[in-house]
């Protein structure tokens, strides 16, 4: 993974504490095959997710965290039914690792003697947008491949305008000017229409979407500096 600067890491932690756990719904199929009220896969764990084949990534990860787990020495037995997703302890979590390719796997573990079953699926990365323009600069084709876009533009005072496909809706947008202000919005409708002012210094938009049907989150970000 490429690193992040100081910047980007300090606004994506104010947005996780922003985001409530009601605001996404559960993914994947999540089974505690025994009896416990303490040990448990935590059901907002994103255990459906896409590559991107316009990545400059080969590999990418994601996590699966257990409630009532905070040792990585207390995942034992922990294994992928797939070959193509690795999987691998941590504090608390369960590191996943996959690539360019759909997949999917039963993955298992026991925590403190209970045993946790989840299934991790991998698809393929397709745009939920069929809008996209900031003022009249139309962005769509941008995200046909990846869900990142790194541009030297500045944005003052321009309507970001995003309408999704069928099936998707928009839970949240994310806009830090790069001079020192933000704005979060919370949607939750397939659309969303605002004035926007993002400079070219290390300014920040990123549209929190999902598909019910699917159980597919993404994350669409614009990412403005003078260094791109």
């Amino acid at each position: 993974m490429k690193k992040l600067s100081k910047k980007v890491i300090a606004f994506a932690l104010a947005v996780v504490m922003t985001l409530t756990a009601g605001a996404v719904a559960p993914q994947g199929n999540v089974e505690v095959q025994a009896a416990s009220g303490r040990v448990y896969v935590n059901p907002y764990s994103a255990t459906v997710v896409t590559y991107k084949p316009g990545s400059a990534l080969s590999r990418f990860s994601s996590v699966i965290s257990i409630m009532g787990c905070s040792k990585a020495k207390e995942i034992k037995n922990l294994k992928s039914s797939n070959k193509y997703i690795k999987v691998a302890p941590r504090d608390g979590y369960i590191r996943v690792e996959f690539g360019k390719k759909a997949a999917k796997s039963t993955i298992t573990c026991t925590v403190k003697g209970v045993k946790l079953k989840t299934t991790f699926t991998v698809k393929k990365y397709t745009n939920p947008c069929k809008t996209f323009k900031i003022g009249k600069t139309n962005l769509l084709s941008k995200f046909n491949k990846n869900d990142v876009l790194r541009t030297n533009k500045a944005f003052k005072k321009q309507k970001l305008d995003i309408k999704l496909k069928s099936g998707w809706k928009i839970s949240s947008v994310h806009v830090t000017s790069g001079t020192g202000s933000y704005n979060n919005y919370r949607v939750n409708k397939s659309s969303f229409s605002k004035k926007i002012t993002v400079s070219n210094n290390y300014g920040y938009i990123y549209v929190y979407c999902y598909n019910e049907k699917t159980k597919v989150s993404e994350c669409l970000q614009i990412n403005t500096s003078t260094r791109y």
